[in-house]
């Protein structure tokens, strides 16, 4: 059975260590608990196992010595022993909004001398009765798998200078390691060796090309000990503010903008026209009328996109049966990123119009520089 909640482990440090008999291993575990929406998840109990004991498969053989508390004062956590940890709501029937997310930290983890792969153990239960927290029921349950360590692993503490960045800025990555092992930054479909920007203590540093979009970093390590392949790895996200997208589909549960701030356009005369330069996709709509029966009034919107030739946008506000009613025209003008635009009308003075742009990035229709 699948979770109603999504869960996600951290630990301090990463990766985690056992310990040997110069130092014992100490962790700290943080348990995230979010709701992915797009509903509200009412909650019971939630059910933290860490399995316990000496061997590869167990996390520590002194489950007594961790600590559990919550970053939020309406829930608790506690250990109920053997390294069974309960977490609740202080109000029975409690819900996570779409979105909203709670942190569990165990503390004072004395991991046990036996390098492998643990399971940790998650189980929801529902609220019953009238009893403080109510009574724990079987329900969905799920798993984290958490790596444990040599005290020597060859790479830790890979981590960037900032986890978001303007769109177009770079963030430098740093790391300590073993210096002997052949290490590689892989990103995107792109992998960087690193082994020049090692210092001789083991200290790593390299800085990113710019980033557009939300960006994932591995460093892995490749090695022989005792003549066996050993490759290690660790990962790294970062977050780019008003990112780059392509996409397929699209879903959305909040408010999506297709149009950025709007733009009114001058518009020069025959004589006179007015250039401009567009630094994002986006359309010029607009108009022109006139009351006159015999003179029509024209518009003109020249665009000339990268490497294509000039393309010409016209409209005239006449109607060629006479009359003395408004007569109007409308006009919409596409126009590519870095376009030349050239805006020109001709007519008598008895006549209105306007033109508006549309960015669908940002930016607005500029003049080109003189």
């Amino acid at each position: 059975m699948t979770t109603a909640l999504h869960y996600s482990l951290h630990t301090s440090p990463a990766p985690l260590r056992v310990g040997n008999e110069d130092a014992p291993g100490r962790a700290t575990l943080r348990i995230t608990m979010a709701n992915p929406g797009p509903d509200p998840v009412t909650c019971g109990t939630i059910a933290l196992t860490l399995p316990t004991g000496d061997g590869r498969e167990a996390l520590t053989a002194t489950p007594e010595t961790i600590t559990a508390h919550t970053d939020d004062v309406g829930w608790s956590a506690e250990h109920r022993g053997d390294g069974v940890f309960h977490m609740r709501p202080a109000s029975p029937g409690t819900q996570l909004k779409p979105g909203a997310r709670l942190v569990v930290t165990l503390a004072g983890v004395a991991v046990n001398r036996t390098v492998g792969t643990v399971t940790l153990g998650v189980s929801e239960g529902a609220v019953e009765g009238d009893g403080p927290g109510g009574l724990l029921r079987r329900g969905a349950s799920d798993a984290l798998r958490l790596a444990k360590a040599a005290p020597n692993a060859m790479l830790e503490d890979f981590r960037p200078d900032r986890v978001v960045v303007p769109n177009g800025e770079t963030v430098t990555l740093t790391w300590k390691c073993e210096v002997g092992p052949d290490y590689e930054i892989f990103y995107g479909d792109q992998r960087r060796p690193v082994n020049g920007f090692i210092d001789a203590g083991g200290n790593g540093s390299w800085t990113s090309p710019a980033l557009t979009t939300a960006t994932a970093f591995m460093l892995l390590g490749s090695t022989e000990r005792d003549g066996v392949p050993v490759t290690y790895g660790l990962t790294t996200a970062v977050t780019v503010d008003m990112p780059d997208l392509e996409v397929g589909d699209l879903e959305a549960n909040g408010t999506v903008r297709l149009f950025g701030q709007a733009q009114e356009v001058d518009w020069g005369t025959e004589s006179e026209p007015r250039s401009y330069v567009a630094d994002t996709d986006g359309l010029i709509t607009g108009y022109i009328k006139t009351t006159l029966d015999g003179a029509p009034a024209h518009l003109n919107v020249f665009v000339t996109p990268p490497n294509l030739r000039r393309q010409k946008f016209a409209t005239q506000s006449w109607d060629a049966r006479g009359g003395t009613d408004n007569q109007e025209a409308s006009l919409f003008v596409p126009v590519p990123r870095g376009s030349a635009v050239r805006v020109v009308r001709k007519g008598d003075e008895n006549f209105t119009a306007a033109l508006t742009w549309f960015p669908f990035g940002t930016g607005p229709l500029r003049e080109p520089p003189s």
